[in-house]
C-alpha cells in the first residue's frame, strides 16, 4: 500500500487540486488573518497575479469563485475588496441546488432538525420573557386557526405552516447566535418547499408547541429537548417514508 504522505506530495495530487482553489483559500486566510472588514481593499487582478506568482487566468478563476460566494467584490479600474458579510446569500447558493431533488430536500430537513435540537441549551440560557411571550402568542394564533372551520384544508395548511415557521424562527432567535439564526432562516425557507409532504395540522401539534414553551419557561433543558423531539417526530417519520419509497424497486428493475 502506498504511503499517504507520498500521495499528498505527488505531482498527481497537486494537479488534481486546482491552483485557483489554493489561491482562493489563501485570499480567505489573508482576510481572516488581517481581520479585514467589508470594504477593505485587496488589490487588482494584476497585483494579485504578481503577488502569488501565477497566471492571470488562475487569479481570475479564484476571484470569480470568491465573488460567486459573496466573499469579495470588485469594480472595473478600481480593484477588489472584501464584500459585505452575507451568510444567507452564500447559503442560498449552496442550498438551492440541494432542494431541486427529493434527496436534497430530505437532507435540508434533517439538517434543520439537528440545528434546532442542538441550539436548545443556548436558547435556555438566553431566552427573555418577551421572547417567551412571543412564542406563546404564536401558539395561541395556531389554536385559533384550527378552531376556524371556514378555512379550506389547503388554506389552513398554508396559514398554519406560516405560523409554524414564525414559531421556530422565534425559538432559534432566542439562542442569541446570529449565525445560527441566519442559517436556520435559510434552511426553513427551503424546507417549506416540501409543503406537499406535510400532514394537515392538528391540535396535537399546537399542544406540542405549548409543551416546548412551558418547558422553556421552567428553564428545563432536558424537557425542552424531549418536547421538541416529540414535535419534530412527524418530520422523521415523513423522511423515513420517503427513504423507503426511494429504496423500493421500480417496475423497470424487473425488466
Amino acid at each position: 500500500m502506498p504511503d499517504p504522505t507520498d500521495l499528498l506530495n505527488s505531482d498527481s495530487w497537486a494537479t488534481s487540486f486546482p491552483k485557483s482553489s489554493e489561491i482562493a483559500e489563501q485570499i480567505c486566510l489573508r482576510i481572516q488573518r488581517e481581520k479585514l472588514v467589508p470594504g477593505s481593499y485587496l488589490g487588482t487582478v494584476e497585483k494579485l497575479t504578481e503577488e502569488f506568482g501565477v497566471s492571470r487566468s488562475v487569479i481570475r478563476e479564484a476571484v470569480g469563485n470568491l465573488r460567486g460566494l459573496g466573499v469579495i467584490t470588485g469594480r472595473p479600474k478600481v480593484g477588489l475588496s472584501v464584500a459585505e458579510g452575507d451568510i444567507q446569500s452564500v447559503l442560498r447558493k449552496v442550498l438551492v441546488p440541494q432542494t431541486t431533488c427529493e434527496k436534497g430536500w430530505r437532507e435540508v430537513a434533517q439538517l434543520r432538525v439537528v440545528i434546532e435540537l442542538g441550539s436548545i441549551p443556548m436558547v435556555i440560557q438566553n431566552i427573555t420573557e418577551l421572547q417567551l411571550d412571543r412564542l406563546q402568542e404564536i401558539v395561541d394564533e395556531q389554536h385559533l386557526l384550527l378552531e376556524n372551520d371556514q378555512l379550506s384544508d389547503g388554506l389552513l395548511l398554508k396559514k398554519f405552516v406560516e405560523k409554524d415557521l414564525l414559531f421556530h424562527e422565534a425559538l432559534l432567535q432566542a439562542a442569541n447566535q446570529e449565525l445560527i439564526t441566519q442559517f436556520h432562516q435559510v434552511l426553513m425557507k427551503y424546507f417549506q418547499q416540501g409543503i406537499d409532504f406535510f400532514p394537515l395540522p392538528t391540535f396535537q401539534m399546537v399542544d406540542e408547541h405549548q409543551a416546548v414553551v412551558d418547558a422553556l419557561r421552567d428553564r428545563d433543558c432536558n424537557l425542552t429537548i424531549q418536547s421538541l423531539t416529540a414535535h419534530l417526530k412527524p418530520i422523521h417519520s415523513m423522511l423515513n417514508t420517503l427513504e423507503v419509497s426511494d429504496a423500493s424497486p421500480s417496475d423497470d428493475s424487473f425488466e
